[in-house]
């Protein structure tokens, strides 16, 4: 996701970090024999036992490091990087070294302790180069071991990222629900096409279904991820493709519910809590609490009594800020929100509000293919584009209603500036691990509480630490589920400390 977060910096939405500079260019070429990089990892099929700790312990999992980049070395070689994120002798696990092959041996954080359900960017090889224009982090998942999986995605220094014709098939960026011109990616590949030869497949990242299929050469992604882009050719009447990625994200905090779409009479709901709130959750809307009664385009334009009102007024970004309109008309990711959402926010002329909630899924069909359609099942997303440093915001999810006899299970991945850091739900849970499951007859109008997330930063990383939340004792990794009772009168468990 550098490549956003990049374009980012240059608008003003994000600090850009202890980074030493980094080299112009619109990004890189893959290979041109339909080698490429992946559409992505998957989750794995386990995770370990939470610890709850500390960063150090597995619980920092949502890493952006801005490290890489710089001037190069007297005589060539890998740039100098002020920030310490070069090769050494042995690979590190904390802060800034996070999710980087800090040994050079093509494997990331191996021996490096997390907890189930926790995700991070990687990037294998010299991590000077990780900022390098043609270099970007893949992702990896915790697996059922308690260790770092493999690095899956992204072009890194193993594959010689930074030698990349800068003109040839480069990585592109968009908002989820934007449209991208997939022609954008394929630099100066497709000059000598054949005329009408020039065809488009896209690969999803695990997870995302359905997969949209592009419209020529537009594509309309509606969820977070990596996507895997082929162009294909043909020159003289001689086949050729490329393969690049398709980085889809938003800035700040990003969170997606979705569950098995097997029935139009299940609805579920997503919220999210004020930062460091231990009010009550309020499913009916409460200013501490984000969700489907308040936070949608209209609570806020004009802006109701119960609508979130989280951050000091006169902030500007990157401090967090209630609204925020960013002179790049492409970069208030709200402006493409599906079902007239986006075009409330455009008329809104404010850009976009920090909560919100995007889209609700009250009653999703899973044939229905059309996305602007109140019934199609894309997830539901809370976002927050500016996040408060050193507090945490708690995340849930209510079984509003149920009808239809089978079971549910939800599954919430949660972003930090495009990056993925957990991925709850489908895996992290019970021991042996399960899926988290919903009864359709006992469990509605209960609340699960997912997670717990806080954003911090100081002069070479950024990073969130993404604690999933479990009943004691932790290494049984039981989630908690609230009842009706319990979530009108509380909050749920402490919050951890703050790191």
């Amino acid at each position: 996701m550098k490549r956003l977060l990049l374009g980012l910096v240059a608008t003003g939405g994000l600090l850009a970090g202890c980074s030493a500079g980094t080299q112009d260019g619109t990004g890189a070429g893959t290979t041109t024999d339909g080698g490429g990089p992946s559409s992505g990892g998957s989750p794995s099929n386990g995770g370990s036992p939470s610890t709850g700790g500390s960063p150090s312990t597995g619980g920092s999992t949502g890493q952006f490091t801005d490290g890489g980049g710089g001037m190069g070395g007297e005589g060539g070689g890998p740039p100098i990087n002020p920030c310490g994120t070069e090769c050494g002798p042995e690979e590190l696990c904390d802060g800034i070294h996070k999710g980087l092959d800090d040994d050079c041996d093509g494997t990331v954080d191996e021996g490096c302790a997390c907890g189930a359900g926790q995700a991070s960017s990687c990037f294998k090889g010299d991590p000077s180069y990780r900022d390098d224009a043609g270099c970007n982090p893949g992702t990896m998942y915790c697996s059922e071991l308690g260790d770092w999986g493999p690095c899956m995605g992204g072009n890194h220094a193993t594959d010689d990222c930074f030698a990349a014709d800068p003109l040839g098939c480069h990585p592109i960026n968009v908002v989820p629900f934007g449209t991208s011109d997939l022609t954008s990616g394929t630099g100066n590949f497709d000059d000598n096409a054949d005329a009408g030869s020039s065809t488009y497949t896209v690969t999803c990242p695990m997870g995302v279904t359905p997969c949209p299929t592009p419209n020529g050469s537009d594509y309309t992604p509606l969820q977070s991820g990596e996507y895997t882009v082929t162009y294909t050719k043909t020159v003289g009447g001689v086949p050729a493709e490329c393969t690049f990625p398709l980085y889809v994200g938003a800035p700040g905090l990003r969170v997606e519910l979705s569950w098995n779409f097997t029935s139009p009479s299940v609805d579920l709901d997503l919220h999210m809590k004020k930062p460091m709130s231990t009010l009550p959750w309020a499913i009916g809307g409460a200013e501490q609490d984000c969700g489907f009664a308040n936070c949608k385009s209209y609570n806020f334009l004009p802006q109701g009594g119960s609508a979130p009102n989280w951050f000091p007024a006169g902030n500007v970004p990157p401090d967090p800020v209630n609204w925020f309109l960013d002179p790049v008309f492409e970069a208030n990711s709200c402006y493409f929100a599906p079902r007239g959402a986006g075009q409330d926010w455009q008329d809104g002329n404010q850009g976009c509000h920090s909560p919100r909630l995007d889209l609700d899924n009250i009653s999703c069909t899973p044939t229905v293919v059309d996305p602007q359609s109140s019934s199609f099942c894309a997830p539901e997303n809370i976002n927050v584009d500016f996040p408060p440093k050193d507090q945490w915001m708690r995340i849930g999810v209510h079984h509003y209603s149920h009808s239809s006899g089978q079971n549910v299970m939800p599954n919430v991945k949660i972003f930090c500036h495009g990056a993925l850091a957990a991925d709850l739900g489908t895996a992290g849970f019970y021991d042996p691990e399960a899926p988290f499951t919903w009864n359709a007859s006992s469990d509605v109008n209960k609340m699960w509480l997912v997670a717990d997330v806080l954003f911090r930063e100081d002069e070479c990383v950024r990073e969130c630490i993404v604690e999933p939340l479990y009943l004691a004792p932790s290494d049984q990794k039981l989630p908690i589920v609230l009842t009706n009772a319990q979530y009108t009168a509380g909050n749920g468990p402490p919050y951890p400390p703050v790191p």
